[in-house]
């Protein structure tokens, strides 16, 4: 059923503009309800991550805490844009770190007084929905999945419309309980331009932790090496060094399935050290992308002394390399640097395959920038539904903002 755009409330008095005619939107709940004629002609203008095997899979594999909806909107009758939101429940395990904080710019936003009492009711109910955060995009991968447009379309027209969706998404997640905040992310720079058609309905745009890109402008490993400054060159080496004590394997879906404690183990290892945890998976999210998407993704196993000790995963896209979750027993890390060296074997299968550019996402940006990685800078909107919601979300929109970090240039000053 197609819906028409109508005038979304709240957007700025002083700024309402006529939209386009002839926007209207139909929302589905399930990635099999989609209409995959009108969804496909739009996806291969923008985001892989919007296509239906990799939505289909999240879907497959979700979490308890976790639904979907998908958004086709279309101007005159015909489809122009695609759009992807994720509605996620967080419970006790999600406050944890929020409640640990004593620091005082958090106590200004939350008091002592909410703080004790949202605690007192997360130990009641530890099995009830606290927050209710409404996502457009995809929180298992950083840039922007939120939404793709087709060619020659006006973009700022379709972030009414999408303003729009995400209203009438909003109201009927009523059903099932409050939304607290509404974030669309993540945007480039480049972007910023159409996505600041947001603030008109009282959105506010915040930066977060960088997605990290290098590059890829070599033939061979070696070319890669032979461009890094002696320090770094000689860091990489040692690093490299010590991984030859580690055996690479390549899993199937079986494999992955049949080392689901080890490799489960591994990934909350690190996922569990993450300073807020908006999404978890468990090992058969690996083996179904692997059954689904085959040479698209890959996943490694690293083992020493004939037992796993890390792992990684990525996904291999048109011109670039994505590296997506590892895991890591920590342990091992200290003796045998394995995060590294699965840095530098993330930038060997990006050469091998003849990639543009290797993703490595957020999280770790000095580390990330050691190997060669650049920072490109994210903008994420949010809006809160209510005063309250405004005081529980602060907290977490500081922990998504980027934390200070010293980039690293690891390669030769080029004299011009």
């Amino acid at each position: 059923m197609l819906v028409s755009c109508n005038k979304v409330p709240n957007k700025k008095r002083s700024a309402v503009r006529k939209k386009a005619s002839g926007f209207a939107f139909a929302v589905y709940d399930s990635v099999s309800m989609i209409n995959k004629e009108h969804w496909n002609g739009i996806v291969g203008h923008g985001s892989e991550f919007l296509e239906i095997p990799f939505l289909s899979v999240i879907e497959r594999t979700r979490p308890g805490n976790m639904r979907f909806h998908y958004a086709i909107i279309y101007d005159q009758g015909e489809p122009v844009a695609i759009s992807y939101f994720q509605v996620i429940d967080f419970s006790a395990e999600s406050f944890d770190s929020i409640l640990e904080q004593d620091n005082s710019e958090f106590s200004c936003f939350i008091t002592d007084y909410i703080k004790k009492h949202l605690a007192n009711h997360i130990l009641r109910s530890a099995d009830k929905i606290n927050m209710r955060l409404l996502i457009c995009g995809n929180a298992y991968v950083s840039g922007e999945h939120g939404f793709t447009c087709a060619p020659g379309v006006d973009k700022t027209g379709v972030i009414d419309a999408l303003a729009d969706v995400i209203y009438r998404i909003s109201r009927a997640e009523k059903l099932r309980g409050k939304i607290a905040a509404v974030l669309v992310k993540d945007f480039y720079p480049a972007s910023l331009e159409h996505a600041s058609e947001l603030e008109e309905y009282k959105y506010h745009d915040f930066l977060v932790e960088p997605n990290m890109i290098v590059d890829i402008q070599w033939q061979t490993f070696e070319e890669y090496l032979g461009a890094m400054s002696k320090k770094y060159r000689n860091r990489a080496k040692s690093i490299v060094k010590k991984g030859v004590a580690l055996e690479r394997k390549e899993f199937s879906a079986a494999e992955i399935l049949a080392n689901a404690a080890e490799i489960q183990t591994l990934f909350n290892n690190v996922h569990l050290k993450a300073k807020f945890r908006m999404v978890s998976v468990d090992s058969a999210y690996f083996a179904e992308l692997k059954s689904t998407l085959s040479d698209k993704f890959s996943f490694t196993g690293y083992y020493h002394n004939e037992k796993l000790v890390g792992f990684r995963s990525a996904f291999t896209l048109n011109n670039e390399l994505e590296a997506h979750f590892i895991g890591l027993d920590y342990e091992v890390n200290k003796e045998l640097e394995v995060y590294q060296n699965i840095l530098y074997d993330y930038i060997i299968e990006a050469i091998k395959l003849g990639k543009k550019q290797l993703i490595l996402g957020r999280t770790a940006s000095e580390i990330k920038s050691t190997v060669g990685a650049e920072a490109h800078e994210l903008t994420c909107y949010i809006r809160h539904r209510n005063p309250l919601s405004n005081r529980i979300i602060k907290p977490f929109i500081d922990y998504l903002k980027p934390s200070e970090w010293v980039p690293r240039n690891p390669f030769k000053e080029i004299s011009i």
